[in-house]
């Protein structure tokens, strides 16, 4: 018998997010690969552990063996640790210092800016980090004009800069708690636009979102305008619409203590990206090379799932 360990962790990611997703193709699109390699690799895991994890049902995704169930907790832990050593190797690099501007499109920063900049601080401590939240247009402004060194923002908002995709993230509705079609958890488009749009004021978020209803071949819907998102997830709540979002909000409940519901949309949709965006041609400094690094721990730790790039 031998202690030498014969899977990766790259085998328990992937089993660990089909086995949450439900289905080997979802997790495909999730960890930005083929279904033939999400399968290859849980079966590899499977031998190599000696049990079956998964059952496949044809057609209708995977479920958890009782052995995959006891094991999956363990799988969390591992890759978790695994996280937390590749952290600890970052920090290890030579000390990077100075200033470096990043520009964010504002409802991606709540969710990346403060993990990103407390590592940041971690790793680099004498690198000073400027977060600029602005909206989609001017941050590339900003890039343009050479006030940001890169901005993070959706492809679908990247104008012609070189964007560099970071993690991909499925579109989902978002309903009052007391809507009934929240009850069943999925929708189409074509159901929600019944009801207005609630989305951010951004001109080309708007153009983003009606589009996506055209493409799925439903109206496009009356549009309500508002520049926070805490204000768009309480105009939900309240009932007076839908919103479509690719960020999940880790709490339900709305800053007036109303409650909102996440809804799968079941149109195909393509998933859209998070990723960096920079000026086409202008290699990016050392500075930024060590932020890039620092944003891609905080995407893994964030998302569960590892940056590209």
């Amino acid at each position: 018998m031998t202690d030498q360990l014969s899977f990766t962790l790259t085998q328990l990611q992937y089993f660990v997010v089909s086995a949450e997703l439900g289905n080997i193709s979802e997790a495909a699109e999730r960890l930005c690969t083929s279904q033939s390699t999400v399968s290859s690799a849980v079966r590899r895991l499977e031998h190599h552990l000696g049990v079956q994890l998964l059952l496949r049902h044809h057609a209708r995704g995977v479920s958890l063996t009782p052995s995959g169930r006891q094991l999956l907790q363990e799988a969390h832990m591992l890759l978790g640790q695994a996280r937390s050593l590749k952290a600890q190797s970052d920090s290890l690099v030579s000390e990077i210092s100075g200033t470096i501007d990043v520009g964010f499109f504002f409802p991606i920063a709540p969710f990346l800016v403060p993990l990103t900049c407390r590592l940041a601080k971690r790793r680099h401590a004498a690198l000073q980090v400027n977060v600029h939240e602005e909206s989609a247009d001017r941050i590339l402004e900003f890039l343009r004009t050479g006030r940001c060194e890169l901005v993070v923002t959706y492809d679908f908002l990247s104008g012609e800069a070189e964007f560099h995709p970071l993690v991909r993230l499925p579109l989902y509705a978002l309903l009052a708690k007391d809507d009934p079609r929240a009850v069943e958890g999925r929708i189409s488009l074509g159901e929600l636009v019944a009801q207005p749009l609630v989305t951010l004021s951004s001109p080309s978020v708007v153009r983003h979102f009606e589009q996506l209803c055209v493409s799925a071949g439903a109206p496009v819907p009356e549009v309500i305008k508002t520049t926070t998102l805490e204000t768009m997830r309480g105009l939900v709540a309240a009932g007076l619409g839908f919103a479509l979002m690719y960020q999940r909000a880790s709490s339900v409940t709305t800053l007036d203590g109303r409650e909102v519901r996440a809804v799968e949309i079941i149109d195909d949709m393509k998933p859209s990206s998070i990723g960096v965006a920079i000026v086409p041609g202008v290699p990016v400094s050392g500075r930024g090379e060590a932020f890039l690094k620092v944003l891609r721990s905080a995407i893994s730790i964030s998302y569960g799932m590892t940056a590209r790039g």
